[in-house]
């Protein structure tokens, strides 16, 4: 009988019911379950419980399970889904029991299924509208404690959900407030906004405006929502707002000036605002100000002149500006009207105290004055063009030296170049824009009667607030007197130089026609073939020979041609030549130079080998015992130096200051004019030349040239040396 009515109990019950072995295999199933699952009871009793289950709740199945098993538990109870015969997926409410032997032996297990879909549908509706809620969503339980925490929710304060849950709400609240007073309110009244202060993880502050909603179920309030966005920004912003309102009226009291506004009242100007350190400086304080017209306040007739310029304002007119002046002090005031729907409903001044600048301009004004009279008093030329050439302004001795009025040539280009110079103003103009300065530039400018005049120029840019260059400024002084005065001391110097020339080569030609004059003498005594005699009468002959030539050499103006040549390639060139005498003299020459970039000068090639060749030959004849020569070679951006060092004999200190002298010579046989030629070859080349000795330590000579000679090089150029 008892078996019988389980039976029927079993098979009729609304719930999923199943009996399975340890191993989870279907024993006996109900039509319940039937229904819940798809399957027919013979379809189930061939497959067993896992087979059904969705594989993400298979683990925790078994685990649940194995703990049953166990004696860990007698029963359990869990949600999990199972796979229908369709496919889909149910959710079920699954409730294990364990039946036991007398022995206590495990036996099988019955088990209780319930149909939970349906209500886990709308419980994922309801977590989805949690979840995804761009308002952060605290649940709470009537003790305050945390058991739900939304996404967003995370996102304002910083914590994960796991790290808050449980947790009561209270020690995440950092304003000294009861949250469960507020909870009681929203008891009383189902909702009630407000403002809380929450401590981020971090361990700022976070504002949230909120909404405590209650949980009511089954008719009772089982819990509250809070729902809050994060006001921290806005409220921010509010203090910013505050501070900055409070800033505003401090920089308007503090200001140097004075700021007021003003409105038309009944056809009456009336102020409604002034404040700054300009109206006490003016004699008025605020209270004077505000709430009366300017009548009230300044005398009738300065009132009168300055209510025409609030009428400009109050008309719409921007930017009106007046200058005043009030118990000496001189302000300039600028008015705006302040329109609303294109409507003035106001009108902002601002004034500022310009002492300071009425007295920059008296400065001003008498500077001008003394820089007029100085340009227009000086006795130099003085005259100013804009950037196409034009003249703009010219002064009184530009007149008497040039002898143009202002009126023929002001607004004209500037006519004293002469035809061979026309480029000279541009180059001039791109030198100055380029950021080079011109002072002291000689050069030859023409009269308005067309006579050659020698004037030295100093020339500038005349720029303006922003740097730009917008004119030129030209200072010239006529300096052909004083060239005619130099070129009389020139031709004084050279005939100088050609008197002791003269001097020198008589006493140099002197003694080898005194030696031929006393062996012409012997051999006349003697009688003829006295050969020793012939063979030094020819030497003496030849000495005098070379001497004529290389006085001839200087004295002769010669056609130099200027061309770049690589100085690596004339040093090469000179070695050779140079290096079988040094071999004969045990004279060994080093080179250092770069190996890199070529060092092009522009130079006469035969004159630069000329000084090398005779600077190498006097360093191998200072070493007759032999030695070594060094040449080094460097360049920086405009000039090469170059160093030629021997270790011979070397000159006393008080001889190198007459070295380059012609006919002034340390060697035997020398005349002097060697040296005086290569002194003569690097000034026509621009460069420097400087020796510098030490008796038994040897001589250095050290050379510069430039890079390029300092005009303009077009292919080759030909130079009258003289």
């Amino acid at each position: 009988m008892n078996d019988a009515l389980f039976r029927i109990a079993f098979d009729y019950a609304a719930t999923g019911m199943a009996i399975n072995d340890l191993d989870g295999k279907w024993h006996k199933v109900n039509r319940a379950l039937c229904g819940i699952t798809g399957y027919s009871e013979q379809e189930l009793l061939l497959t067993d419980f896992q087979s059904l289950t969705h594989p993400e709740d298979l683990e925790i199945n078994l685990e649940y399970t194995k703990r049953l098993l166990s004696g860990e538990w007698d029963s359990f109870q869990i949600e999990k889904r199972f796979k229908h015969k369709t496919g889909n997926v149910i959710w079920i409410l699954l409730d294990v029991s364990l039946v036991r032997s007398p022995e206590g032996e495990p036996m099988y297990t019955i088990a209780q299924i319930q149909d939970i879909s349906s209500r886990k549908q709308l419980e994922q509706k309801y977590r989805s509208l949690i979840e995804y809620n761009p308002a952060g969503i605290f649940s709470l339980d009537l003790d305050g404690k945390i058991d739900g925490v939304n996404p967003a929710m995370e996102k304002i304060i910083g914590y994960d959900a796991h790290e808050l849950l449980h947790t009561s709400f209270k020690s995440l609240i950092a304003e000294e407030e009861d949250h469960l007073l507020i909870l009681q309110n929203v008891m009383e009244n189902d909702q009630y906004n407000h403002e809380i202060t929450l401590t981020h993880k971090l361990g700022y502050q976070v504002f949230l405006g909120a909404k405590d909603v209650p949980i009511i179920v089954d008719g009772k309030i089982v819990g509250f929502y809070i729902i809050a966005r994060d006001i921290t920004e806005h409220k921010k912003t509010k203090e910013s707002l505050v501070l900055l309102q409070q800033d505003m009226q401090d920089v308007v009291r503090k200001q140097q000036g004075m700021t007021f506004k003003f409105k038309e009242v009944d056809g009456k100007f009336i102020h409604t605002l002034c404040d700054g350190e300009l109206i006490y400086r003016l004699g008025y304080t605020p209270e004077q100000i505000v709430g009366s017209e300017l009548s009230d306040v300044v005398p009738w007739e300065i009132a009168q002149n300055k209510e025409e310029y609030y009428k400009r304002a109050w008309l719409g007119e921007e930017n009106v500006l007046y200058e005043g002046m009030l118990n000496e002090v001189p302000y300039l005031a600028s008015l705006r009207p302040i329109k609303r729907d294109g409507q003035v409903v106001e009108v902002i001044a601002s004034c500022i105290d310009i002492t300071e600048r009425k007295r920059t301009e008296e400065d001003l004004r008498a500077t001008k004055e003394m820089l007029e009279s100085l340009i227009t008093n000086t006795s130099d030329a003085i005259d100013v063009i804009d950037l196409q050439g034009h003249v703009l302004q010219i002064n009184n001795a530009f007149e008497r030296i040039y002898g143009w009025s202002g009126e023929e040539i002001i607004g004209q280009q500037l006519p004293l170049l002469p035809d061979e110079r026309k480029d000279e103003l541009t180059e001039i103009m791109d030198q100055l824009l380029s950021g080079k300065e011109i002072t002291d530039y000689e050069t030859i400018r023409l009269h308005k009667d067309g006579t050659v005049l020698q004037v030295s120029l100093t020339i500038s840019p005349i720029k303006d607030a922003d740097g730009e260059t917008i004119a030129i400024a030209g200072i010239s002084r006529d300096i052909t007197e004083r060239k005619k005065t130099e070129e009389l001391l020139r031709k004084s110097d050279r005939l100088a130089v050609v008197g002791q020339l003269a001097a020198g080569l008589a006493h140099e030609i002197r003694n080898p026609l005194t030696s031929l004059k006393g062996f012409l003498q012997l051999m006349y005594e003697k009688g003829p073939n006295q050969q020793r005699y012939y063979d030094i009468m020819c030497s003496e002959l030849n000495r005098i020979n070379f001497i004529v030539s290389e006085f001839l050499i200087i004295a002769k103006p010669q056609v130099i041609e200027f061309n770049l040549k690589s100085l690596k390639q004339i040093i090469q060139t000179v070695i050779q030549l140079i290096e079988p005498e040094a071999t004969m003299n045990n004279v060994q020459i080093s080179v250092q130079m770069s190996k890199k970039d070529p060092i092009m000068i522009c130079c006469s090639e035969f004159q630069i080998k000329q000084v090398f060749i005779n600077l190498l030959k006097n360093a191998i004849e200072a070493m007759p015992n032999g030695g070594e020569i060094q040449l080094d070679v460097h360049q920086d951006q405009q000039e090469v130096h170059i160093r030629i060092v021997d270790n011979g004999h070397g000159i006393p200190q008080e001889r190198l200051a007459f070295l380059g002298e012609p006919f002034y010579t340390t060697k035997e046989k020398g005349t002097g004019l060697g040296l005086m030629m290569c002194y003569k070859i690097i000034e026509t080349h621009q460069g420097k030349i400087q020796i510098e000795s030490e008796l038994n330590e040897g001589t250095e000579v050290n050379m510069t040239l430039p890079i390029s000679l300092n005009r303009s090089i077009d292919g080759n150029m030909k130079v009258m040396a003289k």
